[in-house]
């Protein structure tokens, strides 16, 4: 998926943008990885070991939440 993400950014950009940005872009690709990553811990930290449908009732958003 990264791979082919970078590739189609290249042909879009056309290697012509503004040098600053690359940087910015490969700075919020980082962080979106680290979230995900950040993310899947957490889901796997919950339902080790445990039940995961009392995992899915514990996190189910109750009224306007």
């Amino acid at each position: 998926m990264r791979f082919l993400q970078r590739q189609h950014d290249e042909q879009i950009n056309g290697g012509d943008g503004d040098p600053g940005t690359d940087g910015l872009l490969q700075q919020l690709r980082f962080e979106g990885d680290n979230l995900l990553a950040a993310g899947d811990e957490a889901i796997r930290r919950a339902l080790a070991g445990s039940n995961s449908e009392d995992f899915l009732r514990t996190s189910r958003q109750q009224g306007g939440e």
